[in-house]
């Protein structure tokens, strides 16, 4: 009887006592071409706004907004949003705000995705492409095997680096330019005085013909 006591005894204990490691998330890093094909955006960008959504301890999730400068895979946006568990023991990545990070994101039901085990790393400040001298914190060290299956990265342009839009150059006060030059030439010929010159010259010739009779038939008669 002692004995199945005992036994009775160490088995309550084992299901009673929880274990440290039974709630910590454990990570197995895939090799650089798995982290890549099993992400639907991969990029390098700028939290500029992290949230809590819902109670931490209820399962809530961390929504961050990050603003890029290079994607390596996905659709090229100038701006991401993503979430992630607010817990690290649930496997949650912690995002601060103002720090730059190389993102593996996954299409989940709220949208994009990611978590400690993706593969993300935070990077240095800057807006460069990776760089094997990069010192990144992240699982494991930036190697040239994984910037080899990430691939050349696409820039995003930054908003102030779009064009701005054509304006007409200006002109200077002395300079005319070919429309004005065109609309003058063309109110010129549709005048409606063009073509009456030869009229007026004749009617005037008329005129001081008739002044030259009036004043000699006034003086044979004074005369």
């Amino acid at each position: 009887m002692a004995r199945i006591a005992a036994v009775l005894a160490m088995a309550a204990s084992l299901v009673l006592l929880p274990t440290g490691t039974a709630c910590a998330c454990s990570c197995a890093e895939p090799e650089p071409r798995e982290l890549v094909a099993s992400a639907t955006a991969v990029f390098t960008a700028t939290a500029t706004g992290v949230r809590l959504t819902g109670p931490a301890e209820g399962g809530g999730r961390v929504v961050a907004t990050l603003s890029a400068d290079h994607v390596y895979k996905g659709e090229t946006r100038a701006e991401f949003t993503m979430s992630t568990a607010a817990q690290s023991p649930a496997c949650g990545y912690a995002v601060k705000k103002g720090e730059r990070y190389l993102i593996f994101a996954r299409t989940g039901g709220s949208g994009l995705e990611t978590d400690l085990c993706s593969g993300n790393r935070r990077l240095p400040a800057g807006d460069r492409p990776l760089r094997l001298t990069d010192e990144t914190h992240g699982l494991s060290p930036l190697t040239a095997d994984l910037i080899t299956a990430l691939g050349s990265p696409t820039r995003v342009r930054p908003a102030s680096a779009e064009s701005p839009t054509a304006r007409p150059s200006p002109t200077s006060p002395g300079e005319t330019t070919p429309a004005a030059t065109s609309s003058a030439r063309n109110v010129s010929r549709s005048s409606p005085l063009n073509g009456a010159g030869p009229l007026l010259a004749i009617l005037a010739a008329a005129a001081i013909a008739g002044g030259a009779v009036v004043v000699i038939v006034r003086r044979r008669r004074s005369g």
